[in-house]
């Protein structure tokens, strides 16, 4: 726009405003430029005045006074007046005001207005410029939210919550942060962070601090450090400290969350205490075991031969009640023999003390081994016992003891607890995720186990009450759970099927090595 094409938009008695605005009008768009005189008739109307309005020069210029900006109610409260006034007594007003569209619509303008004066100084008029920030107040009020909102969140964080710049000084702390070091937010706004860390640190922190500027990401709690905080009052405290990399328009900040852990540290002291002792205990208890275990046998075993010896008759003869009593005693001490060795047994491989013999056994021999041992005991109960295995040796490598310990403790509690029908020893070779598996099942027609006590059944010292016929059995409970240790120890295990008064079937699975 030439300076010609700009006095033909103003009127001739105010050719002064040429001079003032006349290069500004060249080139801006971006704010609205308006002249008018003291009666508000609007004499220069610029580009973006225009695009801000929406009116044409020749629409507003001479024809309309500047009222036509301001939204009805500022003009029924006298708001362009009260302007012209503030204009005329300070030389200048600025301030964020409501103004109209040409189509109606409404936005809020940042508006300078000053005064325009003749050669004698009397004024003539006045220069109002004016910006949407519509947008910028939208953004303000939205980031104000997002802040409001943020520091809502933090607030309400259980842990305390601490925002660090990267020249280390506190920028941002919540009330949990002056519940946990004792410092008012004011304190602590502004200081290094190092006020809050024990004065052993104050030489590495720093660097630590900056490190982390370098090469910031997410940290979570508890990520191995030994870390203590320091309260205003000087004790220091264990903390686990999480750290977060933030973002923002001025750079790059810290969010520190902290967390006392006193108690926690003094639970896992005493823990690791009690620990200590219930191991001194079971070493103590192992000690026990291995030393009574001679004194328990020895007489054990002298009194079931010396009752054997006198049962045989190689003294003299016995009489009737004689021979009752002493069959009564070999058998209490044979009941008692081997609930010493299931005790010294489980001792042992809870002590780790097992030493297993890894070597080839062919199956088939250690079951019919069992088979032998303990048919007269289920014939003698009129249980019929059937072996079932392949003709076909099958070797696999497995300590010989552990795997006939397991077999003999399956095989006793099925013949133990069925009353009537049989007993089923079988061997099968399959197949479970490709790999070969042996398995040796161990099935009776028993009492069965109820679902809700199998889980019960393999825990030491268990023994189940589920019907009135439990409870005529004697033992420890230890049979089961010394035989799912070792068939852990021989890679395996042990699995259960059974229903109440249908039966039971114990499977050792043992994978080939």
């Amino acid at each position: 726009m030439t300076a010609k094409s700009f006095n033909s938009m103003v009127v001739e008695d105010i050719p002064e405003v040429l001079d003032f605005i006349g290069s500004i009008l060249e080139s801006s768009t971006e704010y609205a430029i308006i002249g008018y005189d003291l009666n508000g008739k609007i004499v220069l109307w610029n580009e973006g005045a225009r695009r801000l309005y929406g009116y044409d020069p020749g629409e507003v210029l001479s024809e309309q006074r500047i009222s036509i900006l301001h939204i009805s109610e500022d003009n029924s409260s006298g708001k362009p007046d009260e302007i012209k006034n503030a204009t005329l007594g300070q030389g200048k007003w600025e301030g964020t005001v409501a103004q109209v569209r040409q189509d109606g619509e409404r936005f809020m303008a940042r508006v300078v207005v000053t005064p325009r004066h003749d050669k004698n100084g009397r004024p003539t008029g006045f220069l109002l410029i004016s910006k949407d920030i519509s947008e910028e107040i939208h953004l303000t009020a939205h980031r104000q939210q997002a802040e409001e909102k943020f520091r809502s969140l933090l607030e309400s964080a259980p842990d305390a919550m601490v925002i660090v710049d990267q020249a280390g000084r506190i920028t941002l702390i919540n009330s949990q942060t002056e519940k946990l070091f004792g410092y008012t937010r004011r304190e602590l706004l502004g200081n290094l962070i190092e006020i809050l860390v024990p004065e052993r640190f104050h030489d590495i922190h720093p660097n630590h601090r900056r490190h982390y500027f370098t090469e910031p990401r997410v940290r979570p709690m508890g990520a191995g450090f030994e870390l203590y905080g320091l309260h205003k009052n000087g004790r220091e405290f264990p903390v686990e400290i999480s750290l977060s990399p933030l973002e923002t328009e001025g750079g790059m900040l810290i969010t520190a969350a902290i967390r006392d852990v006193t108690e926690r540290s003094l639970f896992e002291k005493a823990l690791q205490e009690k620990n200590i002792e219930l191991e001194n205990a079971n070493l103590a208890k192992d000690r026990f075991l291995a030393s009574m275990s001679h004194e328990l046998r020895t007489p054990l075993n002298a009194i079931i031969g010396f009752t054997g010896t006198l049962l045989m008759k190689l003294p003299g003869p016995l009489t009737a009640d004689q021979e009752k009593h002493l069959t009564t005693i070999r058998t209490s001490a044979n009941h008692l023999h081997s609930l010493i060795n299931d005790l010294l047994d489980l001792a042992k491989i809870e002590s780790g003390k097992v030493e297993l013999k890894l070597e080839p056994v062919i199956c088939q021999e250690v079951i019919l081994e069992v088979a032998a041992s303990l048919r007269p005991l289920a014939e003698t109960k009129g249980l019929r016992f059937a072996v079932d295995m392949p003709d076909r040796p099958h070797p696999i490598r497995v300590d010989r003891r552990a795997l006939s310990q397991i077999i003999i403790n399956l095989t006793d509690n099925a013949i133990k607890f069925t009353e009537q029908g049989e007993v089923h020893l079988a061997l099968l070779i399959s197949q479970q995720n490709g790999q070969a598996v042996t398995e040796i099942r161990v099935t009776d027609s028993g009492i069965g186990i109820r679902p809700q006590d199998q889980d019960r059944l393999f825990r030491a010292f268990e023994q189940l009450e589920t019907t009135s016929l439990h409870r005529r059995y004697e033992g420890t409970g230890l049979g089961l759970h010394l035989s799912q240790k070792l068939a852990e120890l021989l890679g395996g295990t042990i699995t259960l099927h059974s229903e109440p008064d249908q039966g039971s079937t114990f499977t050792l699975l043992l994978p080939e090595r």
